[in-house]
């Protein structure tokens, strides 16, 4: 199984374990977290190697983590937890919790017996994190097996599984990721695919010729890295591959299929362009296409790193749903409530669709509905970033953006006037945007992100609009 595959495959699984969704760039985060502890395969030909069974334990268990972040270093710990009692207490006889997870993917036998995993990085015992339990059948009986750190020592030692109590940690919170045996069974599942597959007679002398023109026809070369890139758009999109020049540059587009979306491509490492210039190239060619053709084209996600172009999947389009749905709310009584509601969802959907200086000028206007003027609206913004820099679950991207504030030598509220609703709104000030530049896009993201948690609390605090679906307001 490669990479790509299997972090689809566990975005898709772990889309509901929360209330809220789940980021979308969430389990690329994780994936490349895990590379930086070398637990996934790394380098050029990274989304080209197809995975060991370890490594897809490893990617697994790293799931278990809130933070994207730390997915590396779960994996890592959270692999070697160790039985209690010993592996004469473990699942099926393994040293380690990550064996097991290995047992349960190559062991259709073992995977039948199993009832559920349960994970937990958290602080179990004083400077040890990590713990886990493996419920399973054994002859009608149900059998717990319990994982814990190394340092454990009294806890791993023969019968100790006999007193092990799992309700003595020294924390009287923790959470854990449950998981179900249908998860491995999938996996597996795709593992025996890719055997059988592999086990096949080799191709045609056709089909290999078939590769061989295709390879002559778009240029590949040994050194080859490509940029894969999905574009969503109305423009004219040839209906088959195809190659062509634009700006001295081989471009490749690959068209919708039922499984695919539209998609263009170029070789990183065969050309002599880095991904941003990239990225502005291709920019810059759907910018001509949308004016020539009066449609729309939006880029959208990709990678880079694969020997030959690759297709993109289309965008899971999955939305949250709950057993119990319950909703009682009304429209809200205040004009602006409403207006700033409708504004907010536009917003939104802008940057949800990679439309980000739309969604920054959103965000904004938001505040603009009760703080007129630039002055009034600078103030408040100023005031109230304060508040929202005490929000741990924007650390990392208030780091990134008051970097960029620090480059241009300005306060928050100033730099989100001048250098983000400004640029966004006009083309004729010394600070405009540039949609075509992926740095610039970049650095409007994360500004959207710092907007969008001000734009929610002015409707909460100073509109009075709660965000509780059910509360009756």
């Amino acid at each position: 199984m490669l990479a790509r595959s299997l972090e689809s495959m566990l975005a898709e699984e772990t889309a509901k374990t929360e209330l809220g969704q789940r980021m979308p760039d969430d389990m690329p985060l994780r994936f490349e977290s895990l590379r930086g502890f070398r637990l996934l395969p790394v380098g050029r030909t990274k989304n080209a190697t197809h995975l060991s069974v370890s490594q897809i334990a490893a990617a697994i268990l790293a799931t278990a983590t809130a933070k994207p972040g730390f997915a590396g270093l779960a994996g890592k710990i959270l692999t070697s937890l160790r039985p209690v009692g010993g592996e004469e207490a473990s699942f099926h006889g393994c040293a380690t919790l990550g064996r097991a997870i290995e047992c349960l993917l190559e062991n259709p036998a073992a995977c039948s017996t199993l009832l559920e995993v349960r994970v937990s990085d958290g602080e179990i015992y004083t400077n040890a994190h990590g713990r886990a339990s493996i419920a399973y059948n054994d002859s009608g009986e149900v059998k717990t097996a319990h994982y814990v750190g190394h340092t454990a020592l009294s806890l791993l030692q023969p019968d100790a599984e006999k007193t092990f109590n799992p309700r003595e940690p020294i924390s009287s919170v923790i959470t854990e990721m449950v998981f179900f045996p249908w998860l491995f069974r999938r996996i597996a599942n795709e593992l025996e695919r890719e055997r059988l597959s592999s086990s096949m007679p080799p191709r045609d002398k056709d089909e290999e010729t078939r590769k061989e023109d295709r390879a002559k026809r778009l240029g590949f070369l040994p050194n080859s890295r490509f940029l894969n890139l999905a574009v969503d758009n109305q423009i004219t999109w040839p209906r088959e591959e195809t190659a062509f020049k634009f700006e001295g540059y081989l471009l490749i587009t690959m068209p919708k299929t039922a499984e695919n979306t539209t998609s263009i491509h170029i070789d990183l490492s065969g050309q002599h362009i880095d991904s941003e210039d990239a990225i502005q190239l291709i920019n810059r060619f759907l910018s001509l296409m949308t004016w020539c053709d009066d449609q729309y084209s939006v880029v959208q996600e990709g990678w880079s790193g694969n020997p030959v172009p690759v297709p993109v999947r289309k965008r899971n389009r999955a939305f949250m749903t709950a057993a119990m749905w319950i909703f009682d709310r009304k429209i809200p009584a205040s004009i602006e409530a409403r207006k700033a509601l409708a504004i907010y969802r536009e917003g939104r959907n802008a940057e949800q669709n990679f439309l980000i200086s739309y969604a920054v000028l959103a965000y904004y206007k938001i505040v603009e509905l009760k703080h007129h003027g630039r002055t009034e609206a600078r103030t408040w913004f100023a005031k109230n970033y304060e508040a929202i820099k005490g929000d741990r679950t924007l650390a990392d991207t208030i780091k990134r953006f008051e970097a960029e504030a620090a480059l241009r030598s300005e306060k928050p509220g100033d730099y989100l006037y001048r250098a983000c609703r400004v640029a966004v709104a006009h083309a004729n000030k010394p600070f405009s945007s540039d949609p075509d530049n992926p740095r610039e896009l970049r650095r409007l993201h994360v500004a959207a992100q710092i907007l969008r948690a001000l734009a929610r609390r002015f409707i909460r605090n100073e509109l009075g609009v709660s965000d509780c679906p059910y509360d009756g307001s």
